[in-house]
C-alpha cells in the first residue's frame, strides 16, 4: 500500500481547466490535479521537442469559458514525464509535468482558496 507523502490534499478539476507556463503563455495544458502547492498537467509537443527548452518561472492558471485567471505564479518543474499512454513514434507526444508553486501573494492565495472551494472535485486518494 503506498502512503501519501503530500502534506495538502490533491483535488480533481473541471474539464476546462488549463495552465500556461512562461510569461509569454510558451506551453500550455490542461490540469490533471491541484492542491495548495502545486498542480499536475497534460501538454501536446513534438516528440523530438520532447521536455522544456526553457525553466519556466511562473505559471497562469484559467478556466476556458469562465471569468477565473489566476496570473503569474511563481513555480519550479518538478518532473516532466512521456505520458504513459503516450505512443513514442508519434510526431506529437503527450507529456505529464509536475510544478510546485512558490511563494504567492495574498491575492494570489486567496484566488486559488477560491478555485480549490468553487472549482475542483472531490480529493484524490494516494
Amino acid at each position: 500500500m503506498d502512503i501519501e507523502q503530500r502534506k495538502f490534499p490533491r483535488f480533481s478539476v473541471q474539464d476546462q481547466t488549463f495552465a500556461a507556463l512562461g510569461s509569454e503563455f510558451e506551453t500550455v495544458g490542461k490540469v490533471n490535479d491541484i492542491s495548495k502547492k502545486g498542480l499536475a498537467l497534460s501538454y501536446l509537443c513534438e516528440s523530438n521537442k520532447a521536455g522544456f527548452d526553457t525553466d519556466f518561472s511562473q505559471v497562469d492558471i484559467f478556466l476556458s469559458g469562465d471569468s477565473f485567471h489566476l496570473p503569474k505564479v511563481l513555480c519550479e518543474i518538478v518532473y516532466d514525464i512521456q505520458d504513459s499512454k503516450s505512443i513514442k513514434d508519434n510526431i506529437i507526444m503527450k507529456r505529464r509535468c509536475g510544478l510546485h508553486f512558490g511563494e504567492l501573494s495574498k491575492s494570489q492565495s486567496e484566488q486559488l482558496e477560491l478555485f480549490l472551494k468553487n472549482y475542483t472535485t472531490e480529493p484524490l486518494s494516494s
